[in-house]
């Protein structure tokens, strides 16, 4: 079996202006800073996106309201804008399908919290309710929410990160080669024809349990 572990701020719904304002007003809420939404291009590191903002070192009690605020902040934006969602639609569709091959497992990461990606995964139609699913809630660096993955994974499957793939942005190279797998950018996975849901037959779903 393959595993393909996708992230779903630089993959799947990537950073944009909305997580920015959503950022800016975390902050001004458990901080009392303000910094510009679009100084956020990347939700991968939140204590860096802390620390420039507030010049000192987060206490994991002010990551975790950070996070909660975040999220109460995102949802709201969601709301107030719903047409301007950014989306990979063509790569939530391949997801989405090939979460029920049966020789592929499929797996999620995300540097949020588990109410940001139920946000984000509702506004796309990406579908994650059955799949092993690691957010920056349980792990803070990109090669420790790969390592849990690969716990979970390994649990739930018997099978190894290695020789995976990880659908990512170009920040998580460094982590994809510590867990030895293989990693590539979105676009590039879109046009690998082994992963097309054109390849999937009706005879090659898996409709099992998946735990």
């Amino acid at each position: 079996m393959q595993v393909l572990v996708f992230d779903l701020d630089t993959a799947l719904c990537p950073t944009s202006t909305m997580d920015g304002m959503a950022m800016a007003s975390a902050i001004k809420d458990v901080a009392d800073c303000q910094i510009a939404p679009e100084s956020v291009m990347s939700l991968q590191d939140w204590k860096s996106i802390w620390y420039r903002a507030v010049k000192r070192v987060a206490t994991k009690r002010e990551l975790i309201e950070l996070r909660q605020r975040f999220s109460f902040h995102l949802k709201r934006q969601f709301l107030i804008r719903p047409s301007v969602v950014l989306g990979n639609y063509p790569l939530i569709h391949q997801v989405n399908k090939l979460q029920g091959h049966k020789n592929m497992v499929v797996c999620l990461v995300s540097a949020t919290c588990p109410a940001a990606v139920d946000i984000k995964a509702r506004s796309v139609g990406l579908m994650c309710q059955q799949i092993p699913v690691v957010t920056g809630q349980d792990a803070e660096s990109p090669e420790a929410l790969l390592t849990l993955a690969q716990a979970r994974v390994m649990r739930s499957y018997g099978l190894d990160l290695k020789g995976g793939h990880l659908i990512a942005g170009e920040g998580w190279q460094k982590a994809s080669a510590l867990l030895q797998m293989h990693h590539c950018l979105p676009d590039d996975f879109l046009k690998e024809d082994s992963y097309s849901v054109k390849q999937i037959q009706p005879e090659d779903r898996f409709t099992g349990n998946y735990h």
